[in-house]
């Protein structure tokens, strides 16, 4: 018998453990998976709107505003904080997927700004970019590949 579960229940299953176990570990996470958008007939229909008619939270970006970012129900999106790093409360890790003008392009994975050491990306192999706004590092995993 084969268990089918949908593609976030994994990074959900993860990222619990990672709070679970309140990150007591001196050793350096490792870099979370990028989550992939479902396939099948019906990912040409993901867009923006489609999702947050699912309960998504769906923003445009306040510096563009062709790009949106859309996380799963029950999963905040980073809020723009004074200075890094943030709050003990903030989730270890993020993943928001990211439209441009309505079309899906990638997931972003976000690590807390005091969680990450260095990882890279692994989407290009380098490090992760840093936003200050938020108290995060970023690194985009673009749906082509690039």
């Amino acid at each position: 018998m084969r268990l089918n579960f949908p593609t976030w229940a994994v990074p959900v299953a993860l990222a619990c453990g990672i709070l679970a176990t309140g990150c007591e570990s001196s050793v350096a996470p490792a870099a979370p998976r990028p989550v992939t958008a479902p396939t099948g007939t019906g990912s040409a229909n993901l867009t923006p709107a489609h999702l947050d008619a699912r309960g998504w939270d769906c923003r445009a970006l306040p510096f563009n505003p062709a790009l949106v970012t859309c996380s799963r129900p029950n999963q905040p999106h980073p809020l723009t904080i004074p200075g890094p790093p943030p709050p003990d409360d903030r989730p270890a890790s993020i993943t928001l997927f990211v439209f441009e003008n309505g079309v899906f392009i990638g997931t972003s994975v976000l690590i807390r700004s005091d969680l990450y050491n260095g990882q890279p990306c692994r989407s290009t192999g380098g490090a992760y970019t840093f936003i200050p706004r938020i108290g995060f590092y970023e690194c985009l995993h673009r749906s082509n590949g690039d």
